[in-house]
């Protein structure tokens, strides 16, 4: 996508700072992502809920994509608003590795090890998991799916079987989303602003 980025760090910053300023009576994040990192995406989120209990409204305007991390994020505001093509959701997770063990060998590429436990050095690229392994990284897979439905039922007032069938990486336009309950309303950051300034209440000196 074109336009400015900014690395998690740099949003979870912004946010602390937004929520600490006493001026500032609400917060809009813009959220253009088809995801990435678990870690980076629970960290934004973790500082939008922090915003919130701090008293602090959260909006999230959703650009062109808003998918997987991306709506993970989204998770963490109070109102969520969409464009009408915004890509929107892939609820789940993709848990695995590359594994080059064939390509390795093609080049005579040879690798050595030595590790303690059987599972040690699971994710290694050259070589496929074995049976355990496999299970293991399911099961992981798993528990990082169930705790994504877990967010978007809190987060969206949802049962978590209502999510489970909006989930399983579906994607969905904006303009679908929003009767499924997965956005609040349709708009971009025209929309999100008075949102956000409704929600943060009027000045202190207002009439």
């Amino acid at each position: 996508r074109s336009g400015p980025t900014a690395a998690s760090e740099t949003v979870c910053a912004a946010v602390r700072k937004a929520a600490a300023d006493p001026g500032v009576k609400a917060i809009v994040v813009r959220v253009d992502s088809p995801g990435g990192s678990a870690v980076a995406s629970d960290s934004i989120r973790r500082e939008l809920d922090k915003a919130r209990q701090a008293g602090k409204p959260v909006v999230v305007s959703m650009g062109s994509v808003a998918a997987s991390g991306g709506y993970y994020i989204a998770t963490g505001a109070d109102k969520i608003v969409a464009q009408p093509g915004t890509i929107t959701g892939s609820i789940g997770v993709i848990f695995g590795k590359l594994v080059a063990e064939e390509g390795l060998r093609r080049i005579g590429v040879n690798t050595g090890e030595v590790a303690q436990g059987e599972n040690a050095g699971s994710g290694a690229p050259y070589r496929p998991f074995t049976p355990k392994q496999a299970d293991n990284a399911r099961s992981l897979g798993q528990a990082f799916y169930d705790d994504f439905l877990g967010h978007v039922a809190a987060a969206r007032k949802l049962t978590l079987a209502q999510v489970d069938q909006l989930a399983r990486g579906r994607v969905w336009t904006g303009s679908q989303a929003l009767p499924l309950g997965l956005v609040d309303q349709l708009g971009g950051l025209g929309g999100a602003h008075p949102l956000a300034a409704r929600l943060g209440g009027p000045p202190p000196h207002a009439p």
